[in-house]
C-alpha cells in the first residue's frame, strides 16, 4: 500500500507521449542515468572497445516502453528479460539488454551517455547539453530518472520526492536540472551509500508531477492535498478558540477573586455604581466573555470598556483603587 500511489505515478508515465521527437532521447537518457549499467566487451584485435546497455525494473509497463523506445528508434533489438526478485521484493524484475554494436555506440551517443575521446569512447558524468537544452525535452529528461529510479510518497501519509542514484556526480546532475524549473529547490542526501535528490515542499511535488505529464495522479495528489490543508487549517481554528476560551476563563476566574476580595474587606457597595453593576454581572455570569457582560449591562458598553472597569475593580482589590 505504501508504494501505491508511486506506482500509479509510474504506470501513468510509462503510457504518457513526448511532446516532440527531439524528447525521446533525453527521456531515454534519464532513463538510462536512473537505473541503467553500461558494459565494456573486449573488441577484436584492431577495434575501439564497444559498449553495451543493461537496464532493470520492477515494472512491466516501463520496461515494455523502453523497449519500444529502443528498437523503434534506434533500430536495436534490444532483448527484455524476466529474472527473479530480489531478496526482500515481491516482483519480478525486468531486464532490458542491448548488445555492443554500432547502432548501440549511436544511441549512447545521442542520448549523452558516452562520448568520444582520441578515438576512445568513454562515459560521460552528467547530461549532455543537447539532451536538456529545450524544455521540453528537460521535463522528458525528469520523466525518464523517475521512471527508472525516482518515488514519490502517497500525500496521505506526508510529502516525499525522491530520485535515488549511485554517485555524488550524478545527484548534483539531476538536483542541477530539477532546480532549472521555476520555484523548485531540491536538495540532496546520502542514505546507505545512495545519493538522493528530494523535494518535501507539497507545492514543488505538485510542480513536478505537472512536469513529468501524470496529470491523472497529480488530480488525486491535490484532491488529498487540499481535504488535508482544509483539515489542519479546522484544528488551528479550534486550537485558536481553545486558546482563548482557556485565556477569557483565566481572566473571568481573576476578576471573581478580585471581586470576592472586596466584598470580604469592604463589601461592593464600597465600589462606584458602575463597577457595582459590572460586578454582581459577573458574579450572575461567570462564563460570559467581555462582549457578553458589556450586552447585559444597563445601558450596554463595549468590550473595551468592560475591560477597563475590571482592571479598575483588580485595582480597588489590592488597595489602589
Amino acid at each position: 500500500m505504501a508504494d501505491s500511489f508511486a506506482t500509479d505515478v509510474k504506470n501513468e508515465l510509462a503510457h504518457a507521449e513526448n511532446a516532440r521527437a527531439c524528447c525521446a532521447a533525453s527521456e531515454l537518457a534519464g532513463f538510462i542515468r536512473g537505473c541503467g549499467s553500461v558494459t565494456l566487451a573486449s573488441p577484436p584485435r584492431g577495434e575501439r572497445t564497444g559498449m553495451g546497455l543493461k537496464l532493470a525494473t520492477e515494472n512491466a509497463a516501463i520496461a515494455r516502453r523502453y523497449k519500444a523506445l529502443i528498437d523503434e528508434k534506434y533500430g536495436v533489438g534490444a532483448r527484455l528479460m524476466v529474472g527473479e526478485a530480489a531478496a526482500g521484493r515481491r516482483s519480478h524484475v525486468y531486464v532490458l539488454s542491448a548488445p555492443p554494436s554500432p547502432k548501440t555506440d549511436a544511441m549512447l551517443a545521442e542520448t549523452g551517455i558516452a562520448y568520444m575521446d582520441g578515438g576512445e569512447r568513454r562515459l560521460a558524468a552528467g547530461f549532455a547539453d543537447r539532451t536538456i537544452k529545450r524544455k521540453c525535452c528537460r521535463k522528458a529528461c525528469l520523466r525518464g530518472l523517475f521512471l527508472g529510479a525516482g518515488t514519490v510518497s502517497d500525500p496521505e501519509r506526508g510529502y516525499n520526492f525522491e530520485i535515488v542514484l549511485a554517485s555524488e556526480s550524478a545527484a548534483a546532475a539531476v538536483r542541477r536540472l530539477l532546480n532549472s524549473f521555476t520555484d523548485m529547490h531540491a536538495r540532496t542526501r546520502r542514505r546507505r551509500g545512495s545519493h538522493i535528490v528530494y523535494l518535501k515542499n507539497s507545492e514543488q511535488i505538485k510542480d513536478a508531477l505537472t512536469l513529468m505529464g501524470a496529470h491523472a495522479q497529480l488530480l488525486k495528489y491535490e484532491n488529498v492535498r487540499m481535504l488535508k490543508e482544509i483539515k489542519a487549517r479546522a484544528n488551528r481554528v479550534n486550537n485558536c478558540d481553545a486558546a482563548n476560551m482557556e485565556k477569557s476563563l483565566g481572566a473571568a476566574a481573576r476578576q471573581l477573586e478580585a471581586i470576592n476580595a472586596i466584598e470580604r474587606r469592604d463589601g461592593l457597595d464600597s465600589l462606584p455604581g458602575e463597577l457595582i453593576d459590572t460586578a454582581l454581572t459577573r458574579i450572575f455570569h461567570p462564563d460570559a466573555s467581555l462582549a457578553e457582560i458589556g450586552q447585559l449591562l444597563n445601558p450596554p458598553i463595549g468590550k473595551a470598556a468592560v475591560s477597563a472597569r475590571f482592571r479598575r475593580i483588580e485595582e480597588y482589590a489590592i488597595g489602589e483603587g
